[in-house]
C-alpha cells in the first residue's frame, strides 16, 4: 500500500471516528426525571406526558439503544444498562395510528435529523455534545448549534423495504449484523405496522413500540401475545389526551401495583431542553385556552376523560342516587336511601339487553310511580347491571334469573341489529337463542313473555336522547339516576369515548371497539320511551323439576303453601333417636 493510500485510509478512519462520536445516541443525555424510562425492566412500560415533554424522544432513543446495542448516557456521563439482548439480532415493531404516522413521526425520530435534538461544540474539548439551553454560555452561542444526526445512522442500515417511499412509509428496515452476532447472522429488523389493519399474528417480538394513539384497543391483547415467547417488552409513548380503552386499562394496571406494568409521567414544564422562556409561554397559552384542566393535560399529561367523552355531562356527583349532597335529595333519593338502592315493589321494571359473546351486558331500569314523578318530574333509575364477558345466552339468562325471584318485569328490550343475526355455527337468531334461554330459566315479562321488544337502531338519535336524560331538570335533579350496585355502568359511562379523526378532532359518534355494552343498553332504554305501568304479581311458571317433585314426593302431605318437604319425616328422626337409646 502506497503512502498516499495509507494517508487516505487514515483520514477516512479519523473522519468516521469523529462522525461516530457525534451520533445522536452518543450525544443524548437523559435528564434526571427521565431516568426511570431507561432503568425500568417492566414487561409493559407506559411513558405518558404532555406536549413536547420528551416522551417520544426518550422512547425512540430506547428503541435505537435496543437496535444498536448501545447504552444511554445520564446527565453526568455515566451509562444505563442496556435492557435488551445484545448477543443476537432483535425483532422490533413500531406501531402508529396510520401510514402518515410512519413518515412524519417514527421515521423522523429514528432515521432523520431531529430539530428537537441539537448539538454544539464544547469550548474545552472541541468535541460535539448536546446543546443545553439552561446554561447561559450555550444560549449565547445558540447560532453555533446544529441538528443532531439520526439516532440510527445510515452506516448501520443494510436495506429498506418501502411501502411508499415518497412519504417515508417503510415496512421494514434491516440493520447490518453486528460482530457479536457471529459471522453467519443477519441483523436486527425494525418493522412498522399501522394500527388500522388487523394485528400481525404468530411472530415472536423482542420490542413493540406504540407511539401515541391507536385505532383499535383490542389489538393490544394480540401485541401482548407477541412478546411472551422471547420475554419481550411493550413500550407505549402517549399523550393521554389520545385516550382509549386499552390505554385506560394499562393506567389502571400500573396504579394497581402490577409488577409487569410500570408508568412514567414526563412534564413539559420539566423538559430543560426547551428554553424556559418558551415553556412559560406555552403554559400561559394553554391556561388561556382551557384553564387548569388544559394545563394538566398539555403540561403534565394527566388522563383527562372530558376532552373526547361521549357524555361529558355524566357525573357520579349528579346522577348517583341518593345524591352525595343530602341537601339536593328529592323523593326518589329518599326512597333509594331507605331501601339501599332497591326499587320498591310498586315501581315498574325493565331489562335492557345488549347480546353477544365477547361483551354481553344487561341494565335493570325502574320507573317510579306516577305519584312520585308528579313531584320530581320524569325519572329512570338504573338499579342493577350485568357485564359478563365471553358468555352465552344461557349464562346471561341464568344470571338474570338469579336476580328476578319475586320480581315482575314490564318488558325486555334487545339490540335489534344483533338480535336479527344468526351467528356462525348456529341455526337460530340471537333473539331466538336468548328468548329460549329466558324461557328455560322462567324469566318473563308482562308485555313479551320470554321474548323481546326490538330497540331502535338510530345511533345518533339515541345518543341525543341519552343526553336529554342526563340533563338536570328544574328540580335540580336529572331524569337518569343510578345506584351503588352499578359500578360497571358508572365505569363504562365515564370512559365512553367519541370517535377521533386523523386531525385529532372528535366526531359526535361513539368510537368503535370500545367495551361499552351498558352504554348501548342505556341508549336502547332512552329510545324505548319507558313508561310506568302498575306491576302485576310475579307468576313465574314452575320448573319441570318442581312439578316432578310435587307429583311424586308430596302425595299424602297436607300443605297450606306450594313448598315441598323432600327430606325424611319427623317420625324417622324420632325412631333413630330411640334406636340409639
Amino acid at each position: 500500500m502506497s503512502k498516499k493510500s495509507k494517508i487516505d485510509r487514515l483520514s477516512k478512519l479519523v473522519t468516521a471516528q469523529v462522525a461516530r462520536r457525534a451520533e445522536s445516541l452518543r450525544l443524548f443525555r437523559a435528564q434526571n426525571h427521565q431516568a426511570k424510562v431507561f432503568e425500568s425492566k417492566a414487561t409493559e412500560l407506559l411513558v405518558s406526558g404532555g406536549n413536547r415533554s420528551g416522551k417520544s424522544v426518550c422512547v425512540s432513543s430506547l428503541v435505537a439503544s435496543a437496535a444498536l446495542g448501545q447504552p444511554i448516557n445520564r446527565m453526568d456521563g455515566t451509562q444505563f444498562d442496556v435492557q435488551f439482548p445484545t448477543d443476537r439480532p432483535l425483532v422490533i415493531w413500531c406501531v402508529g395510528y396510520g401510514e402518515s404516522h410512519c413518515g412524519q413521526t417514527v421515521h423522523r425520530l429514528l432515521f432523520r435529523r431531529n430539530p428537537g435534538m441539537k448539538m454544539i461544540k464544547d469550548l474545552e474539548t472541541g468535541q460535539w455534545r448536546d446543546y443545553r439551553p439552561w446554561e447561559d454560555s450555550d444560549v449565547e452561542r445558540k447560532k453555533e448549534t446544529r441538528m443532531a444526526p439520526p439516532l440510527i445512522p445510515s452506516r448501520a442500515i443494510s436495506e429498506w423495504g418501502w411501502k411508499n417511499k415518497s412519504i417515508r412509509h417503510f415496512s421494514v428496515c434491516r440493520l447490518k449484523p453486528r460482530q457479536e452476532f457471529g459471522s453467519d447472522s443477519h441483523g436486527t429488523d425494525i418493522f412498522y405496522f399501522t394500527s388500522k389493519g388487523e394485528p400481525k399474528m404468530g411472530d415472536p417480538v423482542d420490542l413493540i413500540w406504540i407511539d401515541e394513539r391507536i385505532m383499535f384497543s383490542d389489538h393490544y391483547t394480540e401485541w401482548q401475545a407477541r412478546i411472551s415467547d422471547v420475554g419481550g417488552r411493550i413500550i407505549w409513548s402517549v399523550w393521554p389526551g389520545n385516550v382509549n380503552d386499552a390505554l385506560i386499562k394499562l393506567f389502571d394496571r400500573a396504579e394497581s401495583d402490577d409488577p409487569e406494568v410500570e408508568s412514567v409521567v414526563l412534564w413539559h414544564s420539566q423538559n430543560k431542553f426547551i428554553e424556559k422562556k418558551q415553556r412559560d409561554k406555552n403554559l400561559k397559552a394553554w391556561r388561556d385556552q382551557g384553564g387548569e384542566e388544559e394545563v394538566r393535560s398539555r403540561d403534565r399529561g394527566d388522563l383527562i376523560f372530558g376532552k373526547h367523552r361521549m357524555y361529558p355531562s355524566f357525573s357520579p356527583h349528579i346522577h348517583h342516587t341518593p345524591s352525595h349532597n343530602v341537601n339536593e335529595w328529592d323523593e326518589v333519593d329518599k326512597i333509594m336511601d331507605k331501601t339501599g338502592g332497591v326499587p320498591p315493589p310498586d315501581w315498574c321494571r325493565y331489562v335492557i339487553l345488549d347480546p353477544g359473546h365477547a361483551h354481553p351486558g344487561a341494565l335493570f331500569v325502574a320507573i317510579p310511580t306516577k305519584e312520585i314523578t308528579s313531584q320530581t318530574g320524569p325519572v329512570a333509575v338504573v338499579y342493577d347491571n350485568l357485564h359478563l364477558p365471553q358468555t352465552d345466552a344461557k349464562t346471561m339468562a341464568q344470571a338474570i334469573s338469579a336476580k328476578s325471584e319475586g320480581i315482575s318485569y314490564e318488558s325486555f328490550i334487545i339490540d335489534s341489529h344483533a338480535a336479527r343475526q344468526t351467528p356462525m355455527g348456529y341455526n337460530k337468531t340471537v333473539r331466538t337463542q336468548y328468548s329460549e334461554a329466558f324461557s328455560d330459566y322462567r324469566v318473563e315479562s308482562r308485555q313479551s313473555g320470554s321474548d323481546f321488544q326490538l330497540a331502535s337502531d338510530d345511533l345518533e338519535g339515541g345518543c341525543q336522547l341519552v343526553r336529554h336524560w342526563l340533563m338536570v331538570g328544574q328540580g335540580g335533579r336529572p331524569k337518569l339516576r343510578y345506584t351503588q350496585q352499578c359500578s360497571d355502568f358508572e365505569d363504562q359511562m365515564l370512559r365512553y369515548q367519541k370517535q377521533v379523526g386523523s386531525s385529532g378532532i372528535s366526531i359526535d359518534k361513539p368510537a368503535t371497539r370500545q367495551i361499552d355494552p351498558l352504554c348501548d343498553c342505556l341508549r336502547y332504554a332512552s329510545c324505548a320511551n319507558l313508561s310506568y305501568w302498575l306491576p302485576q304479581p310475579s307468576q313465574r311458571k314452575p320448573s319441570a323439576w318442581y312439578l316432578y317433585f310435587k307429583d311424586t314426593w308430596s302425595k299424602g302431605q297436607e300443605k297450606k303453601d306450594n313448598s315441598i318437604y323432600a327430606g325424611p319425616s319427623r317420625e324417622s328422626f324420632e325412631d333413630q333417636e330411640l334406636l340409639q337409646l
